[in-house]
């Protein structure tokens, strides 16, 4: 019986909690078996909920868990991660994977080292519109992806750029084939918060691929759309509504790219991970070139303020 801890019980951690819960019945040979918050009570209404153990100090947890989700806020993605792995717990990370690329790369470091799963949660990579995009397109020139959201009630200690566009930039890489990058004109503006509340960026990359980027946690209404543009095709793809559509020179076809919910496919590859040892689908790699990207453009837009 594998044990999976969830460490951060807010909104996406009581998520975390109901999936594991939910694949523990439906796949067997795994429970959730803690969870675990700096809010005792907020731990433990999660923990009752789905019938594990609460914890207010991940540590404490450490003993009776084969592997967690860490889940809280990003300044404490790395101390919390190398205790993990420090411990031989195999990890999901929420994204993005540290709030520095030095962090990063010491917790990805760590894992190597010891033979442990580092998995980031780049959870839009299991949302089933982006997964048939990706099939669609062969060698996208240019991507632009628009991701917009009314102000959230949840942690906003990073920009707008590791919140909400590094899910972008994750997805552009994977299309392109993570090129190094050739130059970047980015602006955005604080609105709200302290940090940056939009973000516009213009990428242009070695390999002659472009890419726009706009995200905004200030907007009227919550939009995830991303174009692929290529020779003699285009394909959009709406990552609220799970649908694609497919343009050639010819003709036009809208794809219903299915129902499953991203969490649940991200997650259940986790699991599959801890259990046969492969390579995750987002690897640690993966998350770095992500995160260096995203801190480039927030440096560019606060060098200009």
């Amino acid at each position: 019986m594998l044990r999976f801890g969830v460490i951060g019980a807010g909104y996406l951690g009581r998520h975390h909690a109901r999936v594991y819960c939910a694949l523990g019945q439906e796949m067997g040979g795994l429970e959730l078996a803690a969870v675990c918050d700096t809010d005792p009570e907020r731990a433990r209404e999660v923990a009752e909920t789905y019938g594990a153990k609460f914890f207010a100090d991940y540590r404490q947890m450490l003993p009776i868990v084969d592997a967690v989700s860490i889940v809280t806020p990003t300044a404490s993605h790395h101390e919390v991660a190398m205790g993990c792995l420090q411990a031989g717990k195999d990890v999901l990370i929420e994204k993005p994977i540290c709030a520095t690329m030095a962090e990063a790369e010491e917790i990805s470091a760590l894992a190597e080292e010891k033979g442990l799963i580092l998995q980031a949660g780049h959870i839009e990579r299991f949302n089933p519109a982006a997964r048939k995009a990706l099939s669609l397109v062969d060698r996208p020139l240019f991507i632009e992806a628009q991701r917009t959201s009314p102000f959230p009630e949840r942690s906003l200690d990073v920009d707008v750029t590791l919140d909400m566009m590094i899910h972008d930039i994750d997805l552009a890489l994977a299309a392109f084939g993570c090129p190094q990058v050739k130059d970047i004109k980015a602006a955005g503006a604080r609105i709200i918060t302290r940090n940056l509340d939009t973000a516009q960026a213009w990428v242009d990359f070695e390999n002659g691929c472009s890419a726009f980027f706009s995200a905004s946690r200030v907007a009227a209404e919550k939009r995830r759309v991303m174009e692929f543009v290529e020779n003699g095709r285009f394909v959009k793809a709406d990552l609220l509504a799970k649908q694609v559509t497919l343009k050639t020179r010819d003709a036009e076809e809208r794809i219903e790219a299915g129902p499953a919910e991203p969490l649940k496919e991200e997650l259940m590859d986790f699991v599959r991970c801890v259990r046969t040892r492969m390579a995750p689908r987002v690897s640690p790699l993966e998350a770095r070139r992500a995160l260096e990207l995203a801190l480039k453009i927030s440096a560019i837009i606060r060098s200009a303020s």
